[in-house]
């Protein structure tokens, strides 16, 4: 299967804190939650969620 996305490129999610749903799809996509990266967002704090390029 032929992919667009570059392997070594990171995949970022971001959810707000009371979007259980959100976060949870990024979990179940593999994503991890990167604390450092939380940012204001236009309207409220975003969690951000990335993949673990470690492994």
């Amino acid at each position: 299967m032929k992919t667009c996305r570059p392997r070594d490129l990171p995949i970022i999610a971001r959810a707000r804190p009371a979007n259980v749903a959100s976060q949870r799809v990024a979990m179940r996509a593999g994503l991890v939650r990167a604390e450092h990266r939380d940012t204001c967002g236009e309207d409220g704090l975003d969690w951000v969620f990335v993949t673990n390029l470690s492994g």
